[in-house]
């Protein structure tokens, strides 16, 4: 899909504009002098709102739609990713650094439908989405495959109201607030193919693709259970791991433009090929809670495993025609989870964390 390549587009234009060719040195959470950048890879869950395209008839006859696709938050698969980050200096006592990230992950599933009546009965039902004609019979069994692609990149100021190191806390220390502007999609394609025994009936194919475009503010720093012994407190099971644990809390607006395609193929129809189209403009809400663990593996190296728990109160679920209405775009709010293992490298020769305390 073309828009996901502007993910890696945007991502290495931001660090060729804002790369600098100084020593790093690692504030707990954020960048206090020079350029840290990072790269990762790891899991995707997403669950998307269900695909209800076929009828099932009722014993009282009336139209029931089916489950072609089921909303499963066990849908999952790749994800990759990338990002910088530069010092930019002091502005009005914050200690400023600006970043630049993407993303890009794809989840498929399929699933099949079943529909069964007595012999000759109009207990299956197909309507296209373009005209709502439809077409009836006993037997009909419908596979669905949904390929998406969720994306995404973004730009942000991150403003460290901290010192350069940090004794590790109790329970949450605040480091940072963070303002940012961000672009992200998800990208589907789906395909329905329904079968009577050997002899195919019809297939549907739609793209559903969403660009959300915003900005969201933040903030951010490190966290820590000190109150329970010799789990995450001072000289406890974490400490002699050498692991420190963050978290990143944002919430944004954003203009959801949604588009839709539809192509509906019926071999039985004096017409059999179809298309339909629509548009549809929402607004919005994101919001993501990120947790972070790391671990210092060398003087400008780190590793982090990083879960963005993520709530989209705007996803498009279509609404396909029927007998008295026609095809529209409708929404639903879902939920996704991307966990990542990252290699964050410090530029230049000196340490990428200062002597950070714990």
């Amino acid at each position: 899909m073309l828009r996901s390549s502007t993910v890696v587009a945007a991502t290495l234009l931001g660090a060729a504009i804002l790369a600098q060719p100084a020593s790093a040195q690692d504030f707990t959470t954020t960048t206090f002098a020079g350029t840290t950048v990072w790269v990762g890879g790891g899991v995707q869950f997403l669950s998307l709102p269900d695909i209800n395209f076929t009828y099932k008839r009722s014993a009282n006859g009336s139209l029931q739609r089916q489950t072609n696709s089921h909303n499963d938050w066990l849908d999952f698969g790749g994800a990759t990713g990338g990002g910088l980050e530069t010092a930019l200096g002091y502005w009005g006592g914050f200690r400023v650094s600006g970043s630049v990230k993407g993303f890009w992950s794809n989840v498929e599933d399929d699933h099949t439908t079943k529909c069964q009546g007595a012999p000759g009965s109009a207990r299956c039902v197909i309507i296209d989405p373009n005209d709502a004609s439809g077409a009836v019979g006993s037997y009909l069994r419908t596979k669905t495959e949904r390929d998406a692609d969720y994306w995404g990149a973004s730009a942000e100021l991150k403003f460290a109201t901290g010192a350069p190191k940090e004794v590790k806390p109790q329970i949450y220390r605040n480091d940072y607030f963070i303002a940012g502007f961000d672009v992200r999609g998800i990208d589907q394609d789906n395909r329905l193919n329904g079968v009577q025994g050997p002899l195919d009936v019809f297939t549907y194919n739609e793209t559903l693709d969403t660009t959300y475009t915003g900005g969201y503010i933040g903030f951010g720093g490190e966290y820590s259970f000190g109150f329970i012994p010799g789990i995450k407190n001072v000289g406890g099971f974490y400490d002699r791991l050498g692991l420190r644990t963050y978290v990143n809390a944002t919430a944004g607006l954003y203009n959801a433009e949604t588009d839709y395609t539809g192509r509906f193929d019926y071999r039985f129809f004096p017409t059999p090929t179809s298309n339909v189209s629509r548009s549809d403009d929402d607004l919005a809400f994101i919001g993501t809670v990120s947790l972070e663990t790391r671990k210092q593996i060398g003087d400008r190296t780190s590793l982090s495993l990083w879960t963005d728990y993520e709530y989209i109160s705007s996803v498009p679920k279509m609404i396909y025609a029927g007998p008295n209405s026609p095809t529209r775009i409708d929404d639903e709010a879902v939920f996704a989870t991307r966990t990542m293992l990252r290699l964050n490298i410090g530029l230049g020769s000196q340490m990428l964390y200062n002597g950070q305390g714990y």
